[in-house]
Formats: C-alpha cells, sequence, structure tokens
C-alpha cells in the first residue's frame, strides 16, 4: 500500500530540509502511517511539497539511516514496523518519558558531597592565599612544552619526583624506603582505596578508627569490607588497650601521627605495642600520616613504617594539604615485593596519574621550595590555632578542645546534645563549610561538635565565625529546652 500524503504541514523553524525531516519523523513516531506502506515517490513529494527532489532526497536517506524507513530498490520507501526511539515524545517540545527498567544499581551506602564546593573554616583546605602560585606557575611553564610529559606515564609514577620523595620522607619522618617503594597516586583517596584492595578481598575483616575519616570507611565499603571499629577519642589516639577486639582483621587503618579528627598522638610505647600485635596477627597496618608535617607541641614522632623497618606497614601521604588540594597527588611506600600488585590495581582503577603535576611538584620539592614553604606554613597554622584556641575558650566556654597541637583543624565538642548536623547546616547557609563532629562517630558512644578548619581563613573570618557559632548555639539549646 502506498501512503496517500493527506494534510502535511511545515513548522516554518529552520532550514527547509529541518522542517522536512521533523514533519515527516513526527509523522512516523505518531503511527499516523500503516506499518510497512510505502512512501510516494520522491518525484510525487517534491511535485506536493513543491520542494527540490535533491532536499527530499537527503531527508528520506537521513531517515533511512536513523531507522525509520527502508529504502528498497524499485520500490521506494517502506515505513519500519518499530521506530528507533519508540519510547520517546514525537515532539520536541514534550517532556520525555522516563524509560522504566528492572536495573539494579548499588551505591555500596557511599554518599557525594553537597552544596557549594568550599566555604571558610572548612576542615582539609591549606591557607591558599599564602601559597607561592607565581612559583608554581614559573614551574609549570618550564614543564608545558614538554612532549616527553604528555604521553603515558610511568606505572608507578615519575622518577624525580619519588627521587624527592625519598629523601624527604628518610629525613623528615624516618621512613624506610627507596624510589622503588614508592607509588605515586591521583590523592590520598585512591591511595587508601589501593591499600584496601591490596591487604583485604570481600568480605575480609578490616579495622578502622571511630571517630574517624569518613573517606575511609567509602573506600572500604566499595572494597565490601567487613569493617570493625576501634575507639580513637583519647589524647593518645587510637586505644591499644582495645585491639584484642579486632583479632583476625587483615588489615587495620591509623593515624598515629594526628588523630583525624580527634588530634591523639599516640605516643612511642604505643606504636611499638601495635607494631607487635600487627606482627602477631599477620595484619597489616596501613599508615595515613595525616598533618605530620604540622606538629605544633614537639617534633612528630617516627612514623610506624619507619619502627617497623618498611615490613608490614603501608605508608599513605599526599599534598594536599601541604601544597594545595585540587593538586589531586598522593603517594604509597610499600615493601618492595608488594609493588608490583598495588600499580597493577592503580593502573586498573585510575590508569596513569597526569605527568604535569608530578613534574612541577618534583622541582618544587628538588629545588628547596618545599622545605621553604613547610616551614613558613607550620608557622602561620599554629598562630592560626592559638588565635582559635583564645576564641574558643571566649565564646564558647562549655565545648571540650581536640586537636589542640597538631594541624589545620580544631574539633570541639559539646557537653551536652545538639544537632550539630543542623547546625552546621544553618552555618553554611552563611558561608561556613564547618563538619559535624557526629558525621565521624561511626560507633560507641554519640557524640556532637563541630570541626573547624583554621588555614583557609583569616582571623577576622575567624573571630566572626565563631561568634555566630556561639549565637547560634545559644538558639539550637533553647529548641532543645523547649
Amino acid at each position: 500500500m502506498r501512503i496517500e500524503l493527506g494534510s502535511f504541514f511545515l513548522s516554518g523553524q529552520g532550514t527547509l530540509q529541518q522542517q522536512l525531516y521533523q514533519a515527516l519523523r513526527e509523522k512516523l513516531l505518531t503511527a499516523q502511517w500503516s506499518t510497512d506502506a510505502l512512501l510516494p515517490s520522491s518525484r510525487q513529494l517534491a511535485a506536493d511539497l513543491k520542494m527540490s527532489r535533491n532536499t527530499i532526497n537527503q531527508v528520506l536517506q537521513q531517515l533511512v539511516a536513523e531507522g525509520y524507513l527502508l529504502g528498497q530498490q524499485g520500490r521506494g520507501y517502506q515505513v519500519i514496523s518499530t521506530a528507533p526511539d519508540q519510547f520517546f515524545q514525537a515532539s520536541a517540545q514534550a517532556p520525555l518519558a522516563a524509560a522504566q527498567t528492572d536495573m539494579t544499581l548499588f551505591d555500596y551506602g557511599v554518599s557525594a558531597k553537597t552544596g557549594p564546593a568550599s566555604g571558610l573554616m572548612q576542615p582539609g583546605v591549606s591557607d591558599l592565599s599564602a601559597f607561592p602560585f607565581a612559583l608554581w606557575q614559573k614551574l609549570t611553564q618550564r614543564h608545558s612544552g614538554r612532549a616527553a610529559l604528555a604521553g603515558m606515564a610511568d606505572a608507578v609514577g615519575y622518577l624525580p619526583l619519588r627521587l624527592a620523595l625519598k629523601d624527604y620522607l628518610r629525613q623528615s619522618r624516618q621512613v624506610v624506603c627507596d624510589e622503588d617503594c614508592i607509588l605515586i597516586t591521583p590523592g590520598a583517596q585512591a591511595a587508601l582505596f589501593i591499600a584496601a584492595k591490596l591487604a583485604s578481598k570481600a568480605g575480609d575483616k578490616v579495622g578502622m578508627e571511630s571517630p574517624g575519616y569518613p573517606r575511609l570507611r567509602q573506600a572500604l565499603q566499595l572494597s565490601e569490607a567487613e569493617i570493625h571499629y576501634i575507639d580513637a577519642s583519647s589524647d593518645h589516639g587510637l586505644a591499644t588497650s582495645e585491639l584484642n577486639q579486632l583479632n583476625g582483621c587483615k588489615a587495620l587503618f591509623v593515624t598515629p601521627a594526628h588523630q583525624y579528627p580527634m588530634g591523639g598522638i599516640m605516643p612511642l610505647t604505643e606504636r611499638l605495642h601495635l607494631l607487635e600485635w600487627a606482627r602477631q596477627q599477620h595484619c597489616v597496618l596501613v599508615e595515613d600520616d595525616y598533618d605530620s608535617e604540622f606538629q605544633f607541641k614537639h617534633r612528630p614522632i617516627a612514623s610506624l613504617q619507619g619502627l617497623a623497618q618498611g615490613q608490614g606497614v603501608i605508608y599513605v601521604g599526599s599534598f594536599s594539604k601541604t601544597l594545595f588540594p585540587a593538586l589531586r597527588l598522593g603517594y604509597l611506600v610499600l615493601p618492595k615485593q608488594w609493588m608490583p600488585k598495588a600499580a597493577a590495581l592503580l593502573q586498573a582503577v585510575y590508569g596513569d596519574v597526569a605527568l604535569l603535576p608530578q613534574a612541577v611538584t618534583a622541582d618544587f620539592m628538588l629545588e628547596g621550595h618545599f622545605g621553604r614553604h613547610l616551614r613558613k606554613m607550620r608557622q602561620l597554622y599554629q598562630q592560626k590555632q592559638h588565635y582559635c584556641l583564645q576564641l574558643i575558650a571566649e565564646c564558647l566556654p562549655e565545648a571540650k578542645l581536640h586537636a589542640r597541637y597538631a594541624g589545620l583543624h580544631i574539633s570541639i565538642e559539646f557537653p551536652y546534645a545538639v544537632a550539630d548536623q543542623q547546625l552546621t547546616a544553618e552555618l553554611l547557609s552563611q558561608g561556613y563549610r564547618v563538619q559535624p563532629l557526629s558525621r565521624y562517630v561511626f560507633s560507641g558512644e554519640k557524640r556532637t561538635g563541630l570541626v573547624i578548619g583554621l588555614a583557609n581563613t583569616t582571623e577576622q573570618q575567624l573571630l566572626r565565625g565563631v561568634q555566630l557559632i556561639a549565637r547560634l548555639l545559644q538558639l539550637f539549646k533553647k529548641g532543645n529546652e523547649a
């Protein structure tokens, strides 16, 4: 059967070819023409529509290519029984119908951050205004024209950066390593995930601190590990007296240099006890050397990795706080025999780490800029911390202080129940991105409070922020009492 064109209208929008395409496609999608029917010949269509045959043929061939029509030699163009986008509305102005599927998607219990990406008093952000960006740009320009940095990377990372890290970690943290023990990663989060996959498989028992780092918990959830928690709320960090609860763990993730977020610093005697327990249990220790560069009370204690002579410990670090978060460079230090598997995991999940930022960071370290920058920032952060502690003592005298001797944040804990997540949401609406302490507590005693970033905030902004917290806290207390 051959179709009679009948009523046929063009929209008047776009070229004649575009108008004809839309009109024919809408007829086909709304089933106004019978399945398997033949369209009028191109000659007939040209005569009826008063268009050139060239325009007609171009539209018909496009509809054939997209699967609406079947072109047959000697017969013309036939309507296909099932249109390729039969589930969609024909009109471009009509809303698309939601496709119904039986697919099951998995989120593994993880969630993305919401709201603005950054704000005042945000934990984990260095003082970006104090970073030597002009020097960084100069070093970047030095390398930006190098063809060698535009190709594929070494699986374990840029050699000059690994050499620079070797010297720095040996000197500053007594890490036992050479360049063949260092794996460059796209940030600390990637390093933690690789460490989790290296030391355990799905269903294995692993341990982490509570309060602890939420993104580490997410990495372990993605690894499908069986997570067990150990208290780390004291001034000594992880409670080594409770290690017997973790017997059978394949891996234990710890932050001995500066526990996050409570700020405990593990003494040497407890570090040695932890190492002996891990040796007896055949448990891999994953040491996140968080904030070790910014100790204010005394020089940092030697790393677990160094005390263990590099055996049985995976050491994790990054440049997010020493340089800036958007750099997205981290690293693992591993026993040499573990490196091939770790590099294979990195390649499987992340591919190559960008070479240009590695080359710039290497020069920044090798030319002495890194050491000078750390010394400058250590002094600046200590001043900011001292000022913030004074503000909190004056404005929030009831709050218990944690993380007072190191790092880029202070944690405050309230002696009474407060809806700290609602409090932080109200602060965020006014530009302050502090974090609720309850977000970091995964087991045991409930705790409410705030984790306050110091670094990327001026003293004036800290003053206004702490005063705002004090005012809002009074309102929340009255609301609870009511």
